[in-house]
Order: C-alpha cells, then sequence, then structure tokens
C-alpha cells in the first residue's frame, strides 16, 4: 500500500516504510505548500517520490487507485511508465443524479481515466450502473470493506429493553442538514414515545449551534457523543442502541449502515445508500430521504418492532462486508486482467 499526503510538520519530502503484519505501507510526506508555486512543487515531489517507490518494489503486477479525476489521471501516467494494467476504484457521489457537483472539466478527466484503466470497480451498485453509462463499459460492484473491529467480534452488548435508543453517526449528514431533519422528526416521536432516546455521535459544534437555535425540542433525551476515532468504542456505542439511524439525501456508500448491521443492529435508512442494495427488510426500515414523514412512520415502526434477529443479521452482513468477502472480489477482479 502507497499512500501521499502533505503535512506542516516536515520541512522535506520523504518517504517512510511501515512494516504491518500482513503487508506492507509506504508512506510518501510532502511539506504542505500553498499557492501556485505549492500546486507545482507538489506536483514535482508527488511524481518523483511515487515513481521512486514503485520503481522500488519487486513483482509489481498491477496499480490501483481510487479515483478522485486527480488519481486516475496519475493511475493511467504511472501505466505508461511501469507498462503495467490499471485498477480504478470510484468511491466519488458526482456521478450520481443528486450529486452530480463536480465542474465539467473535472468529471471529463474523471471519465478519461477511468475509460482507460483495464477494470473499474464501484463501491455501491447504484455508482456502479452510473458509471457504465458514462463510460461505456461494465463496472464491476465491490462494497467498502468493513475494519474487523466490526465483522470479528460477537455481539456482547444489548440496549435496554424498555426504551428505544437510537443512534445517529455522521460527519457528512451535517452538511446536507439531514441531522437537523433527525432532530426534529424524534421530537415529535417522542412526544408518544416518552422513554425514546436519540444519541447523535456528531461534530460537537454543529450539535450545540443546532441546539441553541431549537430550545423547543426534548434536549433531555437527545445526547452528544463526542465522535471518537477509536473503532472499538464507536462498535460499542452502535451495539448499546436498538437502531442506527442514517437520513441522507446522497451518499456513494453507507459505511455506517455496513459497520451496523454486522453487529447485528438494524438500520433506519434510506435508498439514496450505496448499501441498500444489500439491506434486506429483515435488516432494517427503509424511508424517504426527502420526507419527515416517512422517517417519523420509520421511528413508531421501529418502537413497535421487537422479533429482530440479531445474529442473521450480523451474520448476513459480514458476509458481504468482511474484509475477506472484498478481498475475494478484488481478487477475481485481478486474475481476469490478462
Amino acid at each position: 500500500m502507497v499512500y501521499i499526503h502533505y503535512s506542516g510538520d516536515v520541512s522535506e519530502p520523504a518517504i517512510f516504510k511501515h512494516e504491518k503484519p500482513d503487508f506492507t505501507e509506504w508512506e510518501i510526506v510532502i511539506p504542505r505548500k500553498h499557492g501556485l508555486f505549492g500546486f507545482f512543487y507538489h506536483q514535482f515531489h508527488y511524481y518523483r517520490l511515487l515513481f521512486e517507490c514503485l520503481k522500488s518494489l519487486e513483482n509489481l503486477k498491477i496499480i490501483h487507485a481510487q479515483v478522485t479525476w486527480k488519481s486516475g489521471f496519475d493511475a493511467i501516467w504511472l501505466r505508461r511508465k511501469f507498462r503495467l494494467p490499471v485498477v480504478i476504484t470510484e468511491h466519488n457521489t458526482d456521478w450520481l443524479p443528486e450529486d452530480g457537483q463536480s465542474p465539467r472539466w473535472k468529471r471529463r478527466l474523471s471519465r478519461w481515466a477511468l475509460f482507460r484503466s483495464q477494470s473499474v470497480v464501484a463501491v455501491s451498485q447504484r455508482l456502479a450502473d452510473a458509471l457504465s453509462i458514462a463510460i461505456h463499459k461494465p463496472v464491476a460492484f465491490i462494497p467498502n470493506a468493513v475494519h474487523k473491529t466490526f465483522t470479528d467480534e460477537p455481539r456482547m452488548v444489548f440496549p435496554p429493553q424498555n426504551k428505544p435508543v437510537f443512534i445517529h453517526v455522521s460527519n457528512f449528514n451535517i452538511k446536507q442538514k439531514q441531522t437537523d431533519k433527525i432532530i426534529h422528526v424524534f421530537s415529535q416521536f417522542a412526544r408518544k414515545q416518552p422513554t425514546a432516546i436519540l444519541e447523535l455521535n456528531v461534530p460537537e459544534q454543529a450539535f450545540y449551534a443546532y441546539k441553541a437555535a431549537n430550545p423547543q425540542h426534548d434536549w433531555t433525551r437527545i445526547h452528544w457523543l463526542a465522535p471518537t476515532p477509536n473503532r472499538r468504542e464507536l462498535a460499542d456505542r452502535i451495539q448499546r442502541a436498538h437502531y442506527l439511524v442514517s437520513f441522507s439525501l446522497y451518499e456513494t456508500f453507507g459505511l455506517t449502515i455496513a459497520e451496523a448491521v454486522c453487529l447485528g443492529v438494524p438500520v433506519i435508512y434510506t435508498h439514496c445508500k450505496g448499501a441498500d442494495a444489500l439491506i434486506a427488510e429483515n435488516m432494517g426500515i427503509a424511508c424517504d430521504a426527502r420526507s419527515e414523514a416517512s422517517l417519523l412512520r420509520a421511528f413508531i415502526m421501529a418502537a413497535e418492532t421487537t422479533d429482530w434477529n440479531y445474529e442473521e443479521i450480523a451474520g448476513k452482513a459480514k458476509s458481504l462486508f468482511s474484509g475477506d468477502a472484498v478481498l475475494d472480489a478484488y481478487s477475481d477482479i485481478y486474475r481476469k486482467i490478462k
């Protein structure tokens, strides 16, 4: 694995090698610069160090890049240098109708890179379908893998049965204002369900800004949880809830949804998600991302449903989203490349 980042903590571009139990990471660090000079400075060192890094690797057979227009463009450049096949994974939402926000020139460069690659993989079926139309070639669908914290351990924590607990984990929905709607709808639901609790694992500033602007809600039953980088802590938080709530207008792949169902936690979700094609009726409750009434009905239905088979939910999800399942799918893609 090779990854690149720009940092204000280093003075000179450098390559670092990190030995892992199952693989080796190559980290390329470039001092962060600003302005037009910074752009050319980054590009020069990016190409120089990446070429140096890849040239030192033995048995290099395939170049695999995640595409923004830039990394896809760079991958094709590397293909010409190394004369190797390129596989591109598209993980952006720009090709979906709900999120065609990128400038046309970026989309054209991205399309060019995708068209020149030997194989294209998308992380949701909806994105794969949109890309197939855009680039006039087959696009495989392989979901993002869920970290082993969520797939290797059985469900150990069970929520209290006397009150429905809902958890919403998101940074992305803050931008869409969908988290505001979740709070608003839950407040309506909570009037008829006085024991219900909503936990929000969202940025602190966004939470308190909305709380200050909407004092009419019952904030005694809406709790803020500081976002955590610790996967074990996040898994415990999700397991303590009866449902995960993911009410998004658009998103390529609902990774949090996949994490929740791998833990056996059913979800309230919207059909815009990339993961929704894999979420069956016995794994959650679907609603319309543009309808608050639909979300309210989902809350009510969730409070009335108590017969979820947690082990069945977790078993099916792990077979879809585990690292081994995703790795096998990519291995099959690589084997088919001549």
